[in-house]
């Protein structure tokens, strides 16, 4: 049992990167439970390109200590949402981003989280796959 809960401990820490940022970096980590209908965003960290994060998926990058700039894309009839954090070197951050759909248009809300609260929701989600640029 005990090894049950041990290595139940240690895949959280794999899958959450509960090791320590390199290099005197920050670590982010921004996610997304599964919605309904839910639709993918491209998302942008100091204007660079991230990835693409759908529902029920997590991207995970080390950035250097400072502000940094967090931004949703997506298409015409989306909204671009911008959250900027204060990273600090040695530290991970948690991100929660949920979609709003209004009448005509759609984006992406995103809200620092707790550790405690992003560790159990990301127990149940996969990594989506970064930028390659």
């Amino acid at each position: 049992m005990k090894l049950l809960l041990f290595m139940g401990l240690w895949w959280l820490g794999a899958v959450t990167g509960d090791e320590q940022p390199r290099n005197g970096q920050g670590r982010v980590v921004i996610y997304r439970q599964r919605e309904f209908g839910g639709n993918s965003y491209d998302l942008k960290i100091n204007d660079k390109k991230l990835g693409s994060l759908p529902t029920n998926r997590y991207l995970e990058i080390e950035v250097p200590p400072g502000r940094v700039k967090l931004e949703s894309v997506k298409d015409y009839f989306s909204e671009n949402r911008t959250l900027w954090l204060s990273v600090q070197a040695g530290h991970t951050y948690y991100v929660k981003a949920v979609e709003e759909v209004d009448f005509l248009s759609r984006s992406l809300l995103m809200a620092p989280i707790a550790e405690e609260q992003a560790q159990r929701e990301l127990n149940r989600l996969k990594p989506a796959r970064p930028s390659s640029h």
